[in-house]
């Protein structure tokens, strides 16, 4: 099982989240945001409120109450290894 230890906001929606297996990297969250049509998603388009993401219960959390499932963010920091590789 994983989970999130840490997490950083880089710069604009990026976030580099660390986990407890030791895997860690950047994810871009600009692509998700803009594409999700659930609103309480695109809230997080307004940079303030994107700047209140925190680890909570072992994952990425906002103040607004999205979160994402460690594994979507193991996956996504998987994948964008890849794009860069």
């Amino acid at each position: 099982m994983i989970w999130v230890v840490k997490a950083e906001l880089k710069d604009l929606y990026n976030v580099f989240v660390e986990f407890n297996d030791g895997m860690s990297g950047i994810i871009d969250f600009k692509e998700k945001l803009e594409k999700d049509h659930r609103q309480i998603i695109k809230e997080l388009l307004d940079i303030n409120k994107f700047k209140t993401v925190k680890v909570n219960l072992d994952t990425l959390c906002w103040d607004n109450g999205v979160d994402f499932a460690p594994e979507y963010l193991y996956e996504k920091i998987i994948t964008e290894n890849k794009k860069v590789a």
